[in-house]
């Protein structure tokens, strides 16, 4: 059981370096043609978009005892060090008419690292001891599906309200090999914190011709709740910038903002999540 407070806070370095040399490429690529198809994401069907997400994250945990014993706080930033994770991110959209439209998104972070303790950790309801090698794990994955009404739509620009569900899946994971004392034989210890948070969203979608093959894309998503267990609050907003010169695909960039602020009372987890991640991100789109 999961008893305790969970805050994860997400912070963007620099702008995926990685992903200008590939962009670079596709706008030699597709940019003799950019006025000649009369494109235009607002007026097509639907589209796909998969690009790159720039995520640095830390986080602080503690995972009680079933018994009630208060497990000892890790900051994981300082125990298994800070990285940035390039991470990829699929979006998407179908316009079923004019007004009515589908919208989906997944993504996932995934990290692992060794280290050693420097003072004794109270897990779970376990002992790990000081000096002990620690693996630990983080992940989430977060999966989204919306129903949007284009309230106002035109050649030139369309607005929409969504209504969906925003399922977020977040587990913390660690495990320890130590030694048995007086000939006694050692063991593994440790254990693992997960936690999955559905959460309905409402917002607001809106999409921009700025002029030439450009477009503007926003997007912001929120909601309160208390119901079955669940006690929080979502607040995400997307906002980029589209070069599309073909019906069938543009390259963007963008940059996109998600907290939830969660408690949770349930068999498996209780707790309270307060978490934020954030970041630039470059994709290719892809219209039909």
């Amino acid at each position: 059981m999961f008893k305790g407070n969970l805050r994860c806070n997400g912070t963007a370095g620099r702008f995926l370096p990685a992903a200008i040399p590939t962009l670079l490429i596709v706008c030699a690529g597709i940019a003799p043609a950019a006025s000649a198809e009369g494109a235009s994401p607002i007026e097509s069907t639907g589209y796909v978009s998969l690009g790159t997400f720039l995520n640095k994250s830390s986080l602080k945990i503690r995972l009680d005892g079933e018994a009630g014993d208060i497990g000892t706080e890790i900051n994981w930033g300082d125990t298994f060090g800070n990285n940035e994770q390039t991470r990829l991110r699929l979006d998407g959209l179908w316009r079923m008419t004019d007004r009515h439209h589908l919208r989906f998104m997944y993504t996932d972070y995934s990290r692992s690292k060794t280290a050693t303790f420097e003072d004794d950790v109270n897990w779970g309801g376990e002992l790990i001891p000081v000096n002990a090698s620690v693996t630990g794990k983080v992940g989430f994955t977060i999966a989204e599906l919306a129903y949007e009404y284009a309230v106002k739509r035109n050649e030139n620009m369309e607005l929409a309200l969504s209504a969906g569900v925003h399922y977020t899946s977040f587990e913390a994971k660690l495990t320890a090999i130590v030694e048995g004392g007086g000939g006694s034989a050692g063991g593994t210890v440790g254990g693992k914190a997960s936690v999955g948070a559905p959460l309905p969203v409402f917002g607001g979608h809106g999409l921009w011709h700025l002029g030439k093959d450009f477009y503007a894309d926003a997007q912001v998503q929120w909601f309160a709740l208390s119901m079955e267990g669940y006690d929080g609050s979502i607040l995400n907003y997307r906002a980029a910038i589209l070069w599309q010169p073909r019906k069938w695909g543009g390259i963007g960039i963008g940059y996109d903002s998600f907290n939830v602020d969660l408690k949770v009372k349930k068999d498996n987890f209780t707790g309270k999540m307060d978490w934020t991640y954030q970041g630039p991100q470059a994709f290719f789109n892809f219209t039909f």
